[in-house]
């Protein structure tokens, strides 16, 4: 029985119109409609159905636990962003199983305390996990503020353990790229046929792109005659677009020759309507498929199996004797210098060139010196 029949059998006539009367997590409330005849019923069963699921929360503060009101919290987050799917998981796994019984009104600084320590020494999360984990609560904190239910609760005095381990990324070897770059066939349903992604692979990591900025490239995002493409939406884990992470996410960036080769391989392979300029490059999927694929991929083909985002680190370790701001704005960075400093990791062969280069400019130095003693 749906929700709306439920309530729709408790509508009863009262001088002349509808009328129902609903308590909902200690709340009552009474809902009219003087529309005639069954539409007027349906309209009121309707205004009911609308104020359970908009997230009334009780009135009496007393009876709320801290699972009503951190689920009011995140329906009103998903109104504001779209990208709150981590969010909701970190709340599912790590934080409801701690408090989420707990009386709002009973609530302490140390219950958020022992959430990250039972996530550290339970799930053995890493110190960023940790940190987002913490943020989660913060800004919990400030929603219990903002609606007037508690502005004693802080985040300030809960610590994340030293010893949390930090979160390692891995990057491809030159010998992995080459791999990436030599083969294209992978295993699909017992079958070794052309891997549908292999030029999807290859585009990542050329380009650094984030996995949902990749399944959200569109064919009229490509500008052949001038060489450019636009990164200007991302597709999230539950297949939802978005606008891209930050407000730098959205960039022009220019096409290389090898980029120019790939999507016009897959325009002439893969492409099913060339009249419709909205068609995903890459198909429909969400970035959870294709690292499925991905990682199929690695293993039928003896590569090193990293995941999708970190080939976007392994672009950042490949370039990363380029000029920081070149790399800031091809990755689509806010902040200055993240991208190197963050991003890129040591690769074999990194310190051949240092002696020539500390020669090059230790001479370089001398002969400006000479210059300006002339």
């Amino acid at each position: 029985m749906t929700m709306l029949k439920k309530y729709y059998g408790r509508v009863y006539k009262h001088h002349g119109q509808w009328k129902i009367s609903v308590q909902h997590n200690g709340t009552r409330k009474t809902f009219y409609s003087s529309t005639p005849d069954e539409k007027g019923r349906k309209e009121c069963a309707q205004k009911v159905v609308d104020w359970i699921t908009s997230g009334a929360v009780p009135a009496n503060k007393s009876r709320l636990t801290v699972d009503d009101v951190y689920s009011a919290f995140l329906r009103d987050k998903a109104l504001e962003t779209d990208d709150i799917y981590n969010i909701q998981n970190r709340y599912k796994n790590h934080i409801k199983p701690i408090i989420g019984t707990i009386k709002l009104e009973k609530l302490t600084v140390q219950d958020f305390k022992r959430v990250i320590s039972t996530a550290y020494s339970q799930c053995n999360l890493s110190r960023k996990s940790l940190l987002n984990l913490r943020g989660d609560l913060s800004l919990f904190c400030g929603y219990l503020f903002d609606a007037g239910y508690r502005q004693d609760l802080s985040t300030a005095r809960v610590k994340i353990p030293k010893s949390a381990k930090k979160s390692v990324k891995e990057i491809l070897t030159a010998q992995d790229a080459c791999l990436l770059f030599t083969c294209e066939n992978t295993l699909f349903n017992n079958k070794v046929v052309k891997d549908y992604y292999i030029y999807a692979y290859r585009f990542q990591l050329l380009y650094g792109l984030r996995p949902g900025e990749l399944m959200g490239l569109q064919w009229n995002d490509v500008d052949f005659e001038n060489g450019t493409i636009t990164i200007q939406r991302a597709i999230n884990a539950k297949g939802k677009q978005t606008a891209g992470k930050n407000d730098f996410a959205y960039r022009v960036l220019p096409l290389s020759s090898h980029a120019i080769e790939l999507l016009t391989a897959q325009n002439s392979e893969y492409r099913t309507d060339p009249k419709d300029p909205t068609e995903r490059i890459f198909g429909d999927y969400t970035s959870l498929c294709y690292r499925k694929r991905w990682r199929i991929f690695c293993k039928y083909n003896g590569i090193h199996y990293v995941t999708p985002y970190e080939l976007r680190h392994t672009f950042a370790s490949f370039n990363k004797k380029s000029q920081t701001w070149v790399l800031d704005k091809v990755m689509g960075h806010a902040h200055d210098g993240i991208s190197l400093s963050v991003y890129s990791h040591d690769t074999e062969g990194d310190m051949d060139d240092v002696p020539t280069m500390l020669d090059d400019n230790l001479i370089a130095q001398i002969e400006r010196g000479l210059t300006h003693l002339k």
